[in-house]
């Protein structure tokens, strides 16, 4: 099996380049900032047996869709597993936030991975269970206050996802993962006092980890899940039910 995830150097991305790996996937791993993390979970990849390689490319920039497909097309002759986690959640009042912010959001978490998917299409093709999988938010669903740019793109990104459901079948699932509070470096800035209060609005009473989220990921990865298409499993502690 063999596996693109993007943003794959920390947080979920990192999580699930080594949890595919562990399940016996090769792993591309791209990543922007933070060599030295990819880097570690390339090392980390290779010890568990699998192949590893590194790409480094900007999504906010359509040019990395070239960048991307190439380095996967002169490495490999088909792609099994395409996990669109890569982007950033910044964070502004509505009122501070630009034409720009909205388009480099989009272009992000929409733009670029239907643009990546329409890319490599043929290398999926070729897989005998191709699988496309996004890594959307909670905030897709419920909004984000100083984050609406962010929680726009994560909307669009359902659209995208839930209409490649439909038209890349049968040969092509694609499905989607919504965290919820995830303890990952986007709540570092979090106080402690701050990180309690998350914990008291989730009816599992904890933040979750990078892990569980890979776990979910893994999951719409295997056979196990090859009549599954369309979906969006919540990873979210039940913070948001339904």
């Amino acid at each position: 099996m063999r596996a693109l995830v993007t943003g794959a150097s920390q947080g979920i991305g990192r999580a699930t380049a080594l949890r595919l790996a562990r399940e016996g996937t090769d792993v591309a791993i791209h990543f922007l900032h933070h060599d030295r993390d990819a880097q570690d979970v390339a090392e980390r990849v290779r010890a568990l047996g699998r192949d590893a390689f590194l790409i480094q490319a900007d999504l906010r920039d359509l040019s990395s869709v070239s960048k991307l497909s190439t380095a996967i097309e002169s490495r490999w002759d088909t792609l099994d597993i395409l996990v669109h986690n890569g982007g950033s959640y910044p964070r502004q009042a509505f009122p501070e936030t630009t034409d720009v912010d909205f388009e480099e959001q989009l272009r992000v978490h929409a733009v670029v991975p239907a643009a990546l998917t329409r890319k490599l299409l043929p290398l999926l093709r070729r897989s005998p269970s191709g699988r496309v999988i996004f890594v959307s938010s909670i905030l897709a669903f419920e909004g984000s206050k100083h984050g609406a740019p962010y929680a726009t793109a994560k909307a669009a990104q359902l659209g995208l996802a839930r209409s490649l459901a439909r038209e890349l079948a049968p040969w092509i699932t694609v499905n989607v993962v919504a965290p919820g509070s995830i303890d990952t470096a986007v709540l570092a800035g979090d106080s402690p006092e701050q990180r309690d209060e998350r914990g008291r609005q989730i009816p599992l009473g904890r933040l979750g980890s990078a892990e569980e989220v890979a776990a979910a990921i893994a999951f719409l990865a295997s056979p196990d899940a090859r009549y599954i298409t369309g979906a969006t499993l919540p990873v979210n502690g039940g913070l948001r039910i339904g």
